[in-house]
C-alpha cells in the first residue's frame, strides 16, 4: 500500500510533527508501507520527514494561496482568492498531475488547506483522508467550505473526542474516526535530553540556586494565550519564580498571529522585563521542557488536542491547561495535572503559585504526568489504528 501525506506547511508545528509521529508509527507497524509526502511550502519539515525513510516531494503554494487565513473577512479572502485566480488555476493543475503520477492508494491530507487541495482536484480511483487537528464550527470560511466539499473525500480522522463531536454535524456524509492524537513520549524522556540555557537564550542574568522556571511552548498564534499567561505571571510575587514564553511566528496567513516586538512590550508594560524572557522556536522542544518544571497551556479558545500538553507530561513536567477541549481527555486535574478554566488569569495566577511554593506536590503531579503519558499517549498506538481505517477504505472501494 502506498500513502501520500499532503501538508500545506514545511515548518515543524504541532500538526507536522503528529504527522511525523504517525508516519513513524505506521513504518512500526508495517514496514512494507510506501509513505511519501507532498509538502506545499519549504522547510525543515521535508528533512525530517526523509530522516524517517518518507520519499518527499515539493510543491510550494502561490503567494496569494500561502497568504490567505481565516482570521481576514470572507469577503477579503474571497477577493484575495480572486486576485490569485491564475496563479490559483496553474498550481491545481500541477497539483494533480503530482497526485496522479504519485499514484497512491491512500491520499492523507494534514491541514485545512491540503483538505480543500486535494478535494478540489484528487483523481479518481484514490482514496482521500482528511487528518482534522482543529475545530471546523470556529472557522467562518472553512465551516462552509469543507462541508460543500465533503463528498469528495472518503473519511475523517479526529485528533481528539472534541473534535469528532464539533465535525460530525458538520460533515454528515463522512465517517469521523477518533484517533486520540500522540507523540513519542521516548523523546521526552528528560534523562535523555540535554536542557537549554534559557536563560542565555532570552539575555536574562543566569537564574540563582533555588529558581522555579515557568514556561508556556507554544506558536504566536492569537488564541495560544501568551497575554493570558503574562499577566497571571505579573501577579506572582514569588521571588524565586522565572517565567519564559517559546515560540515564535509560524504561519504564512495574514493576520493569524502576534509578532515578538509586541510581546516584549506587553512584559515591559507588566513588570517583568526581569523575571521574563523570549525564546525563539526550537527545533527540539525536548529540550525546552526539560529546563522547565511547570508548563503552562493558557489556549484562550478549546484546543482540538494541546500536543504541547501531552510533550510537557512526557517531559515530567508538571502541567497547568486550560479546561477546554483536548486537554481535558489527557489530564485529570489534581491527579497528573491542574486544569483551569480558559482566561481565567486569577484561577492560573493561583494554580502556579501553588505549585511554585509546594515542591511536593509539583513532583507528584510531574511524576503522575510522566507515567499517563507513556500509558495513553504514546504514538506507538497510531500506527496501527490509522492502517485500519485504511483498510477499511481500500475494502469498501
Amino acid at each position: 500500500m502506498k500513502v501520500l501525506f499532503v501538508n500545506p506547511l514545511g515548518e515543524l508545528g504541532g500538526a507536522e510533527r503528529s504527522l511525523l509521529d504517525l508516519a513513524w508509527s505506521l513504518r512500526q507497524a508495517d514496514p512494507s508501507l510506501k509513505l511519501e509526502l507532498l509538502s506545499l511550502a519549504r522547510g525543515p519539515l521535508t528533512a525530517a520527514a526523509r530522516e524517517l525513510g518518507v520519499k518527499v516531494h515539493e510543491l510550494p503554494l502561490p503567494g496569494p494561496l500561502q497568504e490567505l487565513g481565516e482570521n481576514e473577512s470572507i469577503r477579503g479572502m474571497a477577493l484575495g482568492a480572486a486576485l490569485g485566480a491564475p496563479s490559483a488555476i496553474a498550481f491545481g493543475a500541477r497539483f494533480r498531475r503530482v497526485l496522479r503520477d504519485a499514484a497512491p492508494e491512500i491520499i492523507h491530507s494534514n491541514g485545512l488547506k491540503a483538505h480543500v487541495l486535494t478535494a478540489a482536484v484528487r483523481p479518481s480511483g484514490l482514496s482521500l483522508v482528511w487528518h482534522m487537528r482543529d475545530f471546523l464550527s470556529v472557522r467562518p470560511v472553512m465551516r462552509r467550505l469543507l462541508p460543500l466539499l465533503g463528498r469528495r473525500a472518503d473519511a475523517v480522522i479526529a485528533v481528539s473526542e472534541a473534535v469528532g463531536r464539533d465535525i460530525r454535524p458538520l460533515l454528515p456524509s463522512l465517517s469521523v474516526h477518533v484517533v486520540l492524537n500522540g507523540i513519542r513520549t521516548e523523546c521526552f524522556r528528560r534523562a535523555t535530553v540535554e536542557p537549554l540555557d534559557l536563560d542565555k537564550l532570552s539575555g536574562l542574568p543566569t537564574s540563582p540556586a533555588g529558581i522555579v522556571r515557568i514556561g508556556m511552548v507554544a506558536t504566536y498564534a492569537h488564541w495560544k494565550g501568551h497575554e493570558v499567561f503574562l499577566e497571571a505571571a505579573s501577579r506572582i510575587e514569588a521571588p524565586n519564580a522565572r517565567f519564559y514564553v517559546i515560540g515564535g511566528a509560524l504561519y504564512s496567513s495574514r493576520g493569524s498571529q502576534l509578532d515578538e516586538a509586541a510581546l516584549r512590550q506587553r512584559a515591559k508594560m507588566l513588570g517583568l522585563q526581569d523575571r521574563c524572557g523570549l525564546v525563539s522556536f526550537r527545533d527540539d522542544p525536548a529540550r525546552a521542557y526539560a529546563a522547565l518544571d511547570i508548563v503552562v497551556h493558557a489556549s484562550t479558545r478549546p484546543e482540538p488536542f494541546g500536543r504541547t500538553v501531552a510533550e510537557a507530561m512526557a517531559s515530567g513536567c508538571a502541567v497547568v491547561a486550560a479546561a477546554a477541549g483536548g486537554p481535558m481527555e489527557q489530564i485529570r486535574s489534581g491527579e497528573d495535572g491542574l486544569l483551569v478554566e480558559p482566561n481565567d488569569v486569577s484561577r492560573l495566577s493561583q494554580a502556579l503559585a501553588h505549585l511554585i511554593a509546594n515542591a511536593p506536590v509539583r513532583k507528584r503531579l510531574a511524576v503522575q504526568a510522566q507515567v499517563r503519558a507513556a500509558r495513553d499517549l504514546d504514538a506507538a498506538r497510531l500506527g496501527a489504528q490509522v492502517r485500519a481505517i485504511y483498510d477499511a477504505l481500500l475494502e469498501q472501494r
